[in-house]
């Protein structure tokens, strides 16, 4: 009787049908791209950040205010300086 005991299978021999498995395919592949879409949108929506476009932006807004700043403070506003930066 122990011999038969042992030699029957223990529940993993249980077949999946094809269906689940693609069901669990799915679930997993939507699964990680749960996870890292959030991150790929983020980084595609703040590109000009991480490619520099940002800063570039600033120092050319500090470069008018300092121009402009400069032309109002030698009282010279009659268009002779660079607003373009």
């Amino acid at each position: 009787m122990a011999d038969n005991l042992i030699k029957q299978p223990f529940g993993l021999n249980v077949k999946v049908p094809t269906k689940t498995i693609k069901q669990i395919e799915k679930t997993a592949g939507g699964t990680v791209n749960g996870i890292w879409e959030p991150l790929f949108n983020f980084i595609d929506e703040n590109q000009n950040v991480f490619t520099g476009n940002v800063s570039m932006q600033i120092a050319k807004y500090n470069a008018m205010m300092y121009n402009i700043g400069a032309a109002l403070r030698a009282d010279s506003t009659n268009g002779g300086f660079d607003v373009k930066g």
